[in-house]
């Protein structure tokens, strides 16, 4: 039987080579479910978790055009940014107190450094460091929450040379780890380092399988299983013969399923080969209810 468990202590130190993880710090809802989810990762695998957040305030230093006649209105629009900047810098003077404060209670000891210069940058540096990054989607140290993924958790995905968990406001706490496979080196290589890290810790695993035909669907399923199997990792199986975007299929097979986690290569709209954030995985990461694992 696949085991069924969700995030588990037991066994930590023989889960996987994960020990370090780095999760962005910024105050939206997506941010504090990243910190969660940081945190039963750790737990999961013995690993320690740092935070990183940044003072960023580029977005509202900069230069408005003046309409004729509107010095009056510049001026005011100026002193509005500046008392904006000064209440980011306060709000984000917070942030590594209350990070290390919220790990504490968590029974984790866990630094938190802040950022103030060539952010993007500095933060890849900071990748190079850890094993793994987890990050609310709308990440952007700008301290307010915007609709899908930010140019900053992009910039981490594309730039950085380390997988990276993306989550939404709300994650699971329990259930299996749907891998979406369709035998792309993408695909490969994330079913790879998720297994190496850990990250199904005593979950078993839904591998799912889209094609035209239900044969190359079940083919591609079943060397995902193969390759799971060595790493102790019962899986399950789901071969979908459709025409239909993979990203609807994703989507309403990982709230049917109970998914914890999505693990997936970057794809596009065109099967699962494409480009890296093509429409399917740009889909995926606005819409996905669960937490996604990506590598490429």
């Amino acid at each position: 039987m696949p085991r069924t468990a969700g995030f588990s202590t037991q066994g930590a130190e023989e889960e996987g080579m994960m020990r370090s993880i780095l999760v962005t710090v910024d105050d939206t809802p997506s941010a504090v479910a990243a910190r969660a989810l940081a945190v039963a990762l750790a737990r999961q695998c013995g690993a320690r978790v740092r935070g990183v957040t940044a003072l960023d305030v580029s977005d509202l230093d900069r230069v408005e055009p003046v309409p004729i006649g509107g010095v009056q209105y510049a001026y005011d629009r100026l002193q509005h940014r500046r008392k904006l900047a000064d209440e980011r810098r306060a709000r984000i003077a917070e942030l590594p107190d209350v990070f290390r404060r919220c790990l504490a209670d968590e029974g984790m000891d866990a630094e938190c450094s802040t950022m103030e210069a060539d952010v993007r940058a500095g933060l890849l540096r900071m990748i190079e460091t850890c094993d793994l990054v987890v990050t609310g989607r709308d990440a952007e140290f700008h301290l307010e929450p915007i609709d899908g993924v930010a140019p900053l958790v992009d910039h981490i995905i594309a730039k950085g040379c380390r997988p990276v968990v993306v989550t939404g406001p709300q994650w699971v706490e329990s259930g299996p780890v749907l891998v979406a496979y369709d035998g792309s080196a993408a695909a490969a290589k994330a079913l790879q380092m998720a297994a190496l890290i850990g990250v199904f810790g005593s979950t078993g695993a839904h591998i799912l399988s889209i094609a035209r035909e239900q044969s190359a669907a079940l083919s591609m399923a079943e060397r995902a299983r193969s390759f799971l199997a060595p790493h102790g990792v019962e899986a399950e199986l789901e071969a979908v013969e459709t025409a239909e975007n993979p990203a609807d299929v994703l989507l309403r097979r990982a709230s049917d399923t109970g998914a914890r986690l999505l693990v997936m290569g970057a794809f596009g709209h065109r099967g699962f080969r494409e480009v890296l954030f093509g429409s399917t995985t740009r889909r995926l990461f606005d819409n996905a209810p669960v937490p996604l694992f990506i590598y490429h």
